[in-house]
């Protein structure tokens, strides 16, 4: 029985919301950043995401879980995050864009059980949000992330 994942939406910056900001309505994501290539399975160690996002309206935050995360070494496995509602002050209908910074423990990133597995395990995540016009952002790809037994 495989452990179950854990994840924790930490940071949301916002890089630029002014008048003017021309980002199409449907919001588009791209990569930053990924702490760690190589780790020791169930390590106490935080693992972290970045990505970049634009979107015209800024609708994304919403109180609802409109960022998803998918594990493809398991079947059906998405993990959905809450993105913070951004504060009026930024004024968010004219548009955002920014950094967001998903957090991870390590110690629920376990290798599978089967034989194959016992000792190195590769996880390959998948990354998309939605605003709360439904628009689904393009989905990115997160590089890599070895697990190993020991390091």
């Amino acid at each position: 029985m495989r452990k179950a994942i854990f994840f924790m939406f930490s940071l949301v910056v916002i890089i630029s919301c002014r008048k003017g900001t021309k980002y199409d309505k449907i919001p588009k994501i791209s990569f930053n950043d990924l702490s760690d290539s190589v780790i020791k399975a169930s390590t106490e160690k935080p693992i972290f995401i970045k990505f970049k996002f634009q979107d015209g309206d800024g609708d994304i935050g919403f109180n609802t879980k409109n960022l998803y995360l998918i594990d493809l070494r398991f079947i059906n496995d998405t993990q959905r995050y809450l993105i913070p509602d951004i504060p009026e002050k930024f004024d968010p209908s004219n548009g955002l864009s920014g950094i967001i910074q998903l957090e991870t423990n390590g110690a629920f990133l376990a290798l599978r059980n089967d034989t194959i597995h016992k000792k190195m395990d590769t996880i390959n995540w998948v990354l998309f949000m939605k605003d709360k016009a439904g628009n689904q952002s393009n989905i990115i790809a997160i590089p890599r992330l070895i697990l190993k037994d020991s390091l």
